[in-house]
């Protein structure tokens, strides 16, 4: 065998391995994020906060969530913004005659998972566009830890897709 042909070797070998090393870690992944998704469609506090870190940072897209508009990353901030966000949709739901789960139905579109490195995740997708044709565009950071994976940070941001 010559050094190209084992070169070549050597590489599909590695490329494989890690290929299959980290789909247990993507199954794993996917599986925090139907758990959120869940979580937060039927608005269940305590499985939803079991997805995050003890002390998250996250960014609102909107003002009335987080009227400073700026990173919140601090518990009591966190906490308070999400139960503002639950009663938010709860009250909607109710509106269109919604009482119990799920109150509202998230579907995210082009999901992506990327492995910067062996315990760190980085999830991105998009939503919509809504009924105020915007996209909204998601970014989690996930941590693997002793508990296995909890998102770190969300960014959350939404984009008018009307001309400007």
């Amino acid at each position: 065998m010559n050094t190209l042909t084992r070169r070549v070797l050597v590489i599909l070998l590695w490329a494989a391995g890690s290929n299959f090393a980290q789909q247990p870690q993507e199954t794993e992944v996917r599986n925090l994020m139907e758990d959120f998704l869940r979580a937060f469609n039927n608005l269940d506090w305590p499985a939803f906060r079991k997805c995050w870190v003890d002390n998250p940072v996250i960014f609102h897209p909107a003002l009335a969530y987080n009227p400073t508009g700026k990173r919140i990353d601090d518990l009591p901030s966190f906490e308070a913004s999400w139960h503002l966000v639950f009663g938010a949709i709860r009250d909607g739901a109710q509106k269109r005659g919604v009482e119990q789960p799920p109150f509202q139905n998230l579907q995210p579109k082009d999901l992506r998972i990327d492995f910067p490195a062996p315990t760190v995740a980085v999830v991105t997708f998009h939503l919509g566009p809504s009924s105020n044709n915007s996209l909204g565009r998601r970014m989690f950071v996930l941590a693997k830890t002793a508990d296995g994976w909890k998102i770190t940070h969300l960014h959350a941001s939404n984009l008018s897709l009307e001309p400007q």
